[in-house]
């Protein structure tokens, strides 16, 4: 007896398709049945997407010795209430809450390695090394968003710059634009040539250094 090969392979045809139709309709309860959700499904093979910030750049011209770039649109307190530091310095964002702090003072660590070792901040926290306006530094992560870095110069003065703030991503872009754009530059009232002179005892190839300009109120 001979068997039509084409009434054999429609019904198996019919099936798959009645099969593949009933998951399309039924691929919710599947997937809830799974525990995945139908929009999270639709991200599985597909990597995260991090938001994009756009900032206008502006610099600051510090009387201490140093400058940066920093969003236009940020407002900068630099507490001339403070008769301690060398500096203090606190960038506020309008969008977003957070702050990154920049302290400059004398310091009692003779390098970086003994502030990560000694300081009560950071010693807890986990290291990493860098370099910031051409000098070894050290970024330090504190979690909950908060993380700080720092460097000492040739005097033993230390700087500091502090970042805190509930959207990492938004602040470490800012951050990370700061301390890459971090340079040194002469004191207030100090001549071009002095701070060359300064410049000229130490083993200085590849720092960073600018023209001072007015410093921005």
């Amino acid at each position: 007896m001979t068997v039509n090969k084409k009434l054999v392979i429609l019904p198996a045809s019919l099936i798959l398709v009645i099969i593949l139709v009933l998951i399309y309709i039924f691929k919710d309860q599947l997937l809830g049945y799974l525990g995945i959700s139908s929009s999270s499904s639709n991200q599985i093979s597909q990597k995260e997407e991090k938001p994009e910030y756009s900032f206008e750049w502006t610099w600051w011209e510090d009387p201490a010795g140093f400058a940066f770039e920093y969003p236009q649109s940020f407002e900068i307190n630099n507490h001339p209430e403070d008769k301690i530091n060398y500096a203090n310095l606190e960038l506020i964002s309008q969008d977003k809450s957070g702050r990154i702090i920049i302290l400059v003072n004398d310091t009692e660590y003779s390098d970086i390695e003994a502030w990560l070792e000694n300081d009560e901040l950071v010693k807890e926290g986990s290291g990493l090394g860098t370099e910031v306006a051409s000098m070894s530094a050290k970024k330090v992560v504190l979690g909950e968003g908060r993380e700080v870095a720092g460097f000492i110069d040739w005097d033993q003065v230390i700087y500091t710059v502090d970042i805190e703030g509930e959207d990492k991503e938004y602040w470490q872009a800012v951050y990370n634009h700061l301390l890459s754009s971090f340079k040194l530059i002469p004191l207030e009232g100090e001549s071009q040539e002095s701070f060359s002179d300064w410049l000229g005892g130490f083993d200085t190839s590849g720092v960073d250094i600018i023209e001072a300009v007015e410093v921005i109120e």
